[in-house]
């Protein structure tokens, strides 16, 4: 009978940046301490896995240390504030004792609906999303209702805010093109095809049996891989119920104020 032995598999499409990173760094640190003749693994495949583990890495330490990104974050921020703003003033004067404001607030509020998904955006979407709101508060049936509700200076500023957070995403997009760094959708695919070759590599290895490759050597990396797989697939689970737990919690408080 031929032996096998089972490695466990994770969606890695699915995971975060960060944890994307985190799964594949740790894997590559045991994988270059492995004896590469007991494990079948040759050290060029592991050292092309290397490559782009570092690149990964290098990628997210440069986000986190770089200016603009905290900038960035910093004009995401301001953005979604003026956002739920200007969508709570809107949503206060639907009960305005005055009927003409009233009147204001339900026209402009089912325009501003939309602005309780931009926040959820990324950085790259979201001015195009506001710029798409902008335009429709801009048209002149609304110049009434803005003025009445007193809004005009806050879309004034989300105006100002989110053209800011163009060019600044637009200037860390130049800045990798210029540090010629691929980006995370052309570096991940690269990292998962040399991780499944590596596993591909190992299940042959163990199936063969053949010397110098050591079985006993495969099952204690297997059993490492299969924990840290394992306890990566628990992480992003709880981060998915969060994430979800927050969205039904912000659902539910639109649901009393509409």
């Amino acid at each position: 009978m031929i032996e096998t032995i089972h490695i466990e598999k994770i969606s890695q499409h699915r995971l975060s940046l960060a944890l994307h990173a985190f799964f594949h760094g740790d894997v590559c640190s045991r994988m270059m301490s492995e004896d590469p003749d007991k494990i079948g693994v040759p050290k060029s495949q592991s050292e092309e896995y290397k490559k782009w583990v570092d690149e990964e890495l290098d990628m997210i330490a440069e986000a986190r240390e770089s200016y603009n990104t905290r900038e960035i974050q910093k004009k995401d921020s301001e953005c979604d504030r003026l956002l739920s703003f200007i969508l709570s003033m809107v949503r206060t004067m639907r009960l305005s004792p005055k009927p003409e404001e009233v009147e204001s607030a339900e026209k402009l509020y089912i325009i501003m609906r939309v602005g309780k998904r931009i926040q959820a955006e990324g950085v790259t979407r979201k001015p195009a999303r506001i710029e798409s709101l902008l335009i429709d508060l801009k048209k002149p049936e609304c110049t009434e209702h803005i003025s009445r509700l007193r809004l005009e200076e806050g879309i004034e500023l989300l105006e100002k805010s989110y053209k800011e957070l163009r060019t600044l995403v637009a200037e860390r997009t130049n800045e990798r093109a210029e540090k010629k760094r691929p980006s995370a959708t052309q570096i991940r695919p690269k990292t998962d095809k040399a991780y499944y070759e590596i596993l591909r590599l190992l299940e042959v290895a163990y199936i063969q049996g053949q010397a110098p490759v050591d079985r006993e050597s495969i099952e204690n990396l297997v059993r490492y891989l299969n924990e840290h797989t394992n306890n990566v697939r628990m992480v992003h689970r709880q981060s998915q119920a969060q994430r979800k737990s927050r969205s039904n919690q912000k659902k539910e408080s639109e649901e009393v104020s509409d």
